[in-house]
C-alpha cells in the first residue's frame, strides 16, 4: 500500500497533469497528500520550509512569484478536499539547485514523489527537479508527461526489465499500482544474448506469477541509443497506461549524471513512467 504520497506543484507550468493523477492515487489508497511548491531565488538564498509561500514574500529577488506559489497551494487543497483526501502544504525557498535538493529530502519520507516531466521547450527552475528526486530520494517517483490529461489510468502496466538492481526496485516499488493492473506486459530489450535474456525473462516471470501476477512476455533489440524509443513504440502498440522501469544515474561532484535511457525517456514521454533509482 502507498500511504503518504509527494506532489511537487510547479509553479511555472499547468499543475493539471501531475494533481490529476497525486488525486487518483490519494482516493485509490486512501493516501495522504503533502503538496509543496518552491519560490526559486537568485540572491540571498536561505533555505526554509513553511507552510505557505507568502512567509518568503521579503525583499529579495525571485524567479517565482510568491502570489502564484500560494496559488497552486490553494487550487492542490480545494481539489483535495473535494476528493475527500486529507493534505498538508509545504514551500521552499532556495536557489534552483539547494530547493531541489530539499524537496528530495523531504520526499524521503513519502511511498512516492508525483512529479511533471521538464520540458525541452520551456526550461524552469524546475528543470532538473525531477532528476533530482529519482537519484537523491531514495523513492520512486511517477513522472508525469506535460500532455497527460486526467486521472492516472492503472489498467494496463508495461514493466521495462534489464535484470539489473534498479528494474528489480522498480518492480517492487511498483507492486501496489501492478496488483490493480488488468493486464501486465514485460518487455526485454537487448542487442546481444537474446537465449541468456529469454531466461532472464522466464524467472521474472515466474517471480510475478508467486504474486498472483501473470505477465505477458515481449523481446526486442535495439542499439542503446534507440532503446528508449522502443519503449515507448512497444507501450503504444500494447495500449499500455503507464511504465516502470529503473532509472540509472548517479551524484557526481554534486552534479547528476543520468543514464542514456534515463535521461532520454525524460524528453519524450508519452505515458506516466513509475521510476525507480
Amino acid at each position: 500500500m502507498i500511504k503518504d504520497i509527494v506532489i511537487h506543484l510547479p509553479v511555472d507550468r499547468p499543475i493539471e497533469p501531475a494533481l490529476d493523477c497525486a488525486i487518483s492515487l490519494g482516493k485509490m489508497f486512501g493516501a495522504h497528500l503533502q503538496g509543496l511548491v518552491a519560490t526559486y531565488q537568485v540572491i540571498n538564498p536561505a533555505i526554509a520550509v513553511g507552510p505557505t509561500a507568502a512567509l518568503f514574500a521579503a525583499p529579495t529577488e525571485y524567479n517565482t512569484d510568491p502570489e502564484a506559489a500560494n496559488d497552486r497551494l490553494a487550487r492542490f487543497v480545494k481539489a483535495a478536499n473535494g476528493a475527500r483526501i486529507a493534505t498538508t502544504t509545504g514551500c521552499v525557498s532556495n536557489t534552483p539547485r539547494n530547493a531541489n535538493h530539499t524537496l528530495a529530502a523531504i520526499s524521503r519520507l513519502s511511498g512516492l514523489s508525483v512529479v511533471t516531466q521538464p520540458e525541452q521547450a520551456r526550461p524552469t527552475h524546475d528543470f532538473f527537479l525531477a532528476e533530482t528526486l529519482l537519484v537523491q530520494s531514495g523513492r520512486p517517483i511517477l513522472l508525469i508527461p506535460h500532455i497527460h490529461h486526467g486521472p492516472l489510468k492503472t489498467a494496463r502496466a508495461l514493466v521495462c526489465w534489464d535484470g539489473g538492481r534498479a528494474a528489480a526496485r522498480a518492480l517492487h516499488d511498483a507492486m501496489p499500482l501492478l496488483r490493480r493492473a488488468q493486464n501486465i506486459d514485460v518487455i526485454a530489450i537487448h542487442a546481444g544474448n537474446a537465449r541468456a535474456a529469454e531466461a532472464g525473462m522466464n524467472d521474472l516471470a515466474r517471480h510475478m506469477n508467486h504474486y498472483g501476477l501473470p505477465a505477458r512476455l515481449h523481446h526486442a533489440t535495439a542499439d542503446p541509443s534507440d532503446v528508449h524509443n522502443t519503449i515507448l513504440s512497444t507501450a503504444a502498440d500494447l495500449g499500455s497506461d503507464y511504465l516502470v522501469m529503473g532509472g540509472y544515474g548517479h551524484s557526481q561532484l554534486g552534479e547528476l549524471i543520468l543514464g542514456s535511457t534515463t535521461r532520454e525517456m525524460f524528453n519524450p514521454l508519452t505515458i506516466p513512467a513509475l521510476m525507480s533509482h
